[in-house]
């Protein structure tokens, strides 16, 4: 049996957080008075202000906000309308940073869209417009995102595209995409109509249309610390996004990540004399269109990064499920987590995986060593969102208990991260970041990004918007 070492910490900690509603408290106010939070809206900057007011009221040290500029988007409204072989108007809605555009042409349905169908079906896919689900596609090893159905269909010659929700009543889903082709969100129920509509008649013609606008917008990164006692400069760091997509409150994805990251915060700080080395906590903006927040923070601070010992990342914290880490190829530190687990006398699964789709990822690439909250089983089960990136990610969605149950899993693993002497990680080279990618088969959708580019860079008469886009060189 592992003796804990902090066994009276942890008891403070759990008092703390099992005697509280504070980060449920905190979710409310977030999602109630400031909506989405989505970047260039009022909520936005009123979001940013009440959590840095909060983080001073714990009694952090520093608590602030960081501005930085996005290219930001400004939803307009959406048509999507059959025109042959019967006249019919579908509700959806506008992915963000798609643009402005107008679009006639036949429906080609491509299911699930796994990778080899955009190749085999070029020739109906060229001039058309594509309509895939938002399931990874069965037998693949990894997630098949959205944004990747995105630029094969654009290869293929997709003219516009559709992108239905394979939950049942949720509603139309949202999700960035680049501004190349019009891209709109369908419901399941709406998108089964139009898949047996095919069937039946062999052909059905879509007109789609969409009136967004792509503009600067400046968005904002809430930082906050508890000095460690040793007066080393190594720290750790733990962040996720606080914006949710314009369409709804973003309770779940990720006001809750906030909230426990908030919450975290304010029990640690209550046990700072037995922390060694500093904790920071991030609240990240502007995740959902392209992580801009963690890239700003890795841009703003990249001098300090030699010094982060751990980052850790918790994107939709407080959503069912156990809390436990996925360490992101970083083998060497399974066995210290586990220890620290069976300290705790907690159940924190441990997995290994990394995507490029969170806020992690900025990070990652600088070769910190990184992780994400949840369960690596439950997400294989589960496949896909639920209610994330729909209407429907309301406050009413989330739990107490889960975030508690986070806030008190995370709380004490950080602690045990910033305080043990023997840190067995170190940070990756360029060539050893790549390997990982490589490892986790996402080397080809990096390179399929820039294929785009450079497909897209030689169309004629491009919309201001593409242009800008091609002017902005992304970064994985």
């Amino acid at each position: 049996m592992v003796a804990n070492p902090y066994l009276d910490v942890d008891k403070e900690i759990l008092g703390e957080v099992y005697t509280s509603s504070e980060p449920m408290d905190n979710l409310i106010v977030l999602c109630d008075e400031f909506g989405s939070r989505f970047p260039g809206t009022p909520g936005d900057r009123g979001a940013v202000e009440y959590m840095v007011e909060k983080l001073r009221s714990y009694g952090l040290e520093d608590a602030h906000f960081e501005t930085f500029k996005i290219p930001g988007w400004v939803r307009g409204k959406a048509t999507l309308r059959i025109v042959e072989p019967i006249e019919k108007e579908l509700e959806c809605i506008s992915l963000p940073h798609t643009l402005a555009a107008e679009v006639e042409a036949d429906l080609v349905y491509l299911g699930d869209g796994p990778i080899e169908v955009y190749e085999k079906r070029k020739k109906e896919i060229e001039g058309n417009i594509v309509m895939v689900t938002s399931r990874t596609p069965v037998g693949m090893r990894r997630p098949l995102h959205r944004t990747e159905k995105f630029h094969r269909s654009i290869l293929a010659g997709a003219k516009g595209f559709i992108f239905m929700n394979h939950y049942p009543a949720y509603g139309p889903p949202t999700g960035g995409v680049s501004p190349i082709i019009p891209a709109v969100g369908l419901s399941y129920e709406d998108g089964q109509f139009l898949v047996r509509l095919l069937k039946r008649k062999g052909r059905v013609r879509l007109h789609l249309k969409t009136t967004d606008r792509n503009v600067e917008q400046t968005s904002f990164n809430v930082v906050a610390d508890i000095p460690g006692t040793s007066g080393e400069e190594e720290y750790v760091l733990v962040g996720a996004h606080y914006e949710g997509h314009d369409i709804a409150q973003g309770a779940i994805d990720s006001g809750s990540g906030a909230c426990v990251v908030m919450e975290m915060a304010r029990v640690l700080n209550k046990v700072r004399e037995r922390i060694k080395r500093r904790i920071r906590f991030l609240c990240f903006g502007v995740e959902e269109i392209g992580l801009y927040g963690s890239k700003a923070y890795v841009e703003q601070h990249e001098d300090e990064l030699p010094r982060l010992r751990f980052m850790l990342n918790l994107d939709a914290a407080g959503s069912a499920g156990r809390k436990g880490v996925i360490l992101h190829g970083l083998p060497e530190l399974e066995p210290l987590f586990r220890r620290f687990a069976e300290e705790m006398k907690a159940e924190v699964p441990i997995g290994q995986r990394v995507s490029p789709y969170s806020d992690h990822w900025p990070f990652f690439l600088k070769g910190v060593p990184t992780g994400s909250g949840g369960d690596l089983e439950a997400w294989v089960r589960r496949g896909g969102r639920g209610y994330g990136h729909t209407r429907y990610d309301t406050v009413d969605k989330v739990e107490l208990r889960y975030m508690r149950n986070a806030a008190a899993n995370y709380s004490r693993l950080i602690l045990r991260v910033a305080n043990v002497d023997e840190w067995p990680a170190r940070h990756r080279t360029e060539e050893e970041v790549r390997e990982v990618i490589k490892a986790q088969g996402y080397l080809e959708t990096i390179a399929l990004a820039e294929k785009v580019r450079e497909y897209v860079s030689e169309w004629e008469d491009l919309h201001p918007d593409t242009k800008a886009w091609l002017e902005r060189r992304g970064s994985w």
